[in-house]
């Protein structure tokens, strides 16, 4: 009968050029899972034939943006769970890999193998992921760590520009600065060239080779939080520098805007105003002027001003109007408060008007037909009484204005 065996790895990890001086044992913790035990030397062996082996990594050297490479070395072994026993695992591929990182290595005849990594010193992370594949003999293993590493002390200094802005809540605001890593005796050199700083509109900006940086943020604090931060990505996790961030104060300008706006005139030739002003963040009671202009772009008279409660009260304003020109809505604004003001908007109809209106004959004796005339139409009436009379046009395609000829007064006989 065909049997599987299950693989078991030994993994530990060696300064670059050959293994560390060997250290206390690393004893299993409450976190090993069944089957994981600790030698004398202080790897930690999985053993598991129900399962397939999670190969443990046990680093003692460290990493730092002073000394990005070194050496993993592993002693990977194969447990025949029908032996009870461990063998080397010759000539086998191993493949590891991490951020940035993806290398491939193999045992030589006594199961041993060297694999050196260099970082980059950006990455936000030094976790390395090993894997072998399965064969018709043995399981599949898996399994990482994290590559410990030693930081080194940073800092990070906005631009003079940088440190306090004024900005309207809402827009963008462009943060520049310099990130520096700060040897022992406090010179200070440029962080490596890519280091991530947290993240942006754009994404997650990284540093130059002089170790500047620009970040494009929104303006959106809260009340009781009017200031950016510029931090690394990972704020207090970034694995290569300690942790180092500069406040940008923030002169915070509220919004307005109109929303929900219409602007009509009918053909009483009133003009009609409706909409929203809203500001954020915050509300409040604001003026806001109703102007008008006969060319939409110059000598913006002010017709009428009216008080709205900004945020949430719908207005709706009347007022007399033109037969043609632009009306826009005009909120000038405070220190604090931004202005706000409407597109301009052409308001017109045509306007009619009667040339000649006449009731005639007169006097006319009573229950005589007269006509009415001016030019262009005629309609018939019976007289029945001595009176004034008018004629009228009312708008019917929303196009025009409304007309009324002057008075007529007519008498009749009796």
């Amino acid at each position: 009968m065909h049997r599987r065996l299950t693989s078991a790895i030994v993994i530990a990890a060696a300064a670059f050029g050959g293994l560390a001086a060997p250290g206390p044992a690393h004893a299993a913790d409450a976190r090993c899972l069944w089957g994981m035990s600790a030698t004398s030397t202080g790897a930690l062996v999985v053993q598991a034939s129900g399962s397939a082996p999670k190969p443990v990594v046990h680093v003692r050297d460290k990493v730092s943006v002073d000394s990005l490479r070194t050496t993993v070395s592993a002693d990977v072994t194969v447990f025949d769970p029908r032996t009870q026993t461990r063998s080397p695992l010759k000539n086998t591929k191993v493949s590891f890999s991490g951020e940035g990182i993806s290398q491939e290595v193999s045992t030589d005849g006594q199961g041993r193998l060297d694999a050196p990594v260099s970082f980059r010193g950006t990455e936000k992370s030094t976790y390395l992921q090993f894997s072998i594949q399965a064969t018709p003999e043995r399981d599949d293993a898996g399994g990482g760590t994290v590559v410990p590493t030693v930081r080194r002390k940073a800092e990070i200094v906005l631009d003079p520009a940088s440190e306090k802005i004024r900005a309207v809540y809402g827009s963008t605001a462009t943060l520049t600065g310099r990130a520096s890593v700060i040897a022992a005796d406090g010179t200070r050199r440029p962080v490596p060239q890519g280091t991530p700083l947290n993240g942006d509109l754009d994404g997650v900006p990284g540093t130059g080779a002089d170790g500047r940086f620009e970040r494009k943020i929104r303006v959106a604090p809260r009340d009781d939080y009017p200031w950016a931060d510029t931090t690394w990505a990972n704020n207090s996790s970034y694995p290569w520098l300690t942790m180092a961030s500069d406040r940008t104060d923030i002169d915070l300008v509220q919004a307005t805007s109109f929303t929900k706006y219409t602007a009509t005139i009918d053909a009483a030739r009133r003009v009609t105003f409706t909409g929203t002003l809203t500001r954020k963040p915050g509300a409040g009671y604001a003026d806001v002027e109703v102007q008008y202009s006969t060319d939409g772009k110059t000598d913006w008279k002010t017709r009428k001003t009216f008080r709205t409660d900004s945020g949430w009260e719908e207005f709706k304003q009347t007022l007399p109007g033109e037969t043609d020109g632009y009306w826009r809505l005009h909120y000038p604004g405070t220190a604090n408060i931004q202005a706000a003001t409407t597109q301009p908007v052409r308001l017109t109809r045509t306007a009619t008007a009667f040339s000649y209106f006449n009731a005639a004959p007169e006097p006319v004796r009573k229950g005589q037909a007269k006509t009415a005339a001016d030019g262009t139409f005629v309609r018939k009436f019976t007289a029945d009484r001595t009176g004034t009379w008018i004629a009228r046009y009312r708008d019917a395609d929303g196009k025009h204005f409304n007309a009324e000829n002057r008075q007529d007064d007519l008498a009749v006989n009796p």
